[in-house]
């Protein structure tokens, strides 16, 4: 802020310099006891980022069979436990949260790329594994992939790559060049389908099962808890 800036907005923070965590080859940019986001960078014709919103794993479901046999009643204690604290019962046992408590549930992970023809160092690759959901930019259709890198952009098929990489369960395309129109604004003879980056997308993806979508504005996608397996 300079002293011509006036004063900042209620939601405006001060700036910081954030360094690269070279272990990780990402940006550390906020993290509380809900979720971490990080950043890492990416190639493009000037400086270009994306970013990974990872929530923590959180507590597994209370085993309540197991505390009725041991006589422990709902209530304090069963938050206790829930909260990871070790309690002691009235007959003196220590009781673990460990005893009591399935697997913890994983935290869901989204990932956002920017602007991009590929990713500059392997930040990206560790940070999104396994992504529940990888979004990143399509401008182009794969038969004009050579256009696409010239001007710091990606393909379907590039972006298909990508989420073959990290593993991801969904791709969702987005940053579609202009030319590509939903079925229903196409005009005869002009501009191509985005329908068709999709099919591209698709069929990079077939024999792994990631599902893709194509983005819309005001597009909402839920994103369910993956519950741990029980055998």
């Amino acid at each position: 802020m300079t002293a011509e800036s006036g004063p900042p907005h209620p939601q405006e923070q001060p700036g910081r310099t954030i360094p690269l965590d070279v272990s990780s080859d990402s940006y550390l940019l906020f993290q509380d006891n809900k979720f971490v986001v990080k950043a890492f960078r990416l190639f493009h014709r000037i400086p270009s980022f994306g970013f990974c919103i990872q929530e923590h794993d959180r507590p597994g479901r209370l085993k309540t069979e197991v505390l009725k046999e041991l006589g422990v009643k709902p209530g304090p204690l069963y938050g206790r436990l829930k909260a990871g604290e070790s309690v002691v019962l009235e007959s003196g046992r220590l009781l673990l949260p460990s005893e009591v408590l399935e697997a913890d549930i994983p935290g869901r992970k989204v990932c956002v790329f920017g602007d991009c023809s590929s990713v500059l160092g392997e930040g990206a690759f560790r940070l999104c594994h396994e992504a529940d959901v990888l979004v990143h930019e399509a401008t182009l259709g794969n038969e004009h992939q050579k256009k696409a890198v010239e001007h710091g952009h990606s393909t379907p098929e590039m972006a298909a790559a990508v989420a073959r990489t990290c593993s991801a369960r969904r791709l969702v395309l987005y940053h579609f060049s202009q030319r590509y129109k939903p079925s229903s604004l196409k005009k005869e003879g002009g501009e191509d389908d985005v329908s068709e980056l999709k099919n591209q997308a698709d069929q990079a993806l077939q024999d792994c099962g990631v599902e893709v979508t194509l983005a819309e504005d005001f597009m909402t996608i839920p994103i369910p808890l993956r519950r741990p397996s029980t055998s």
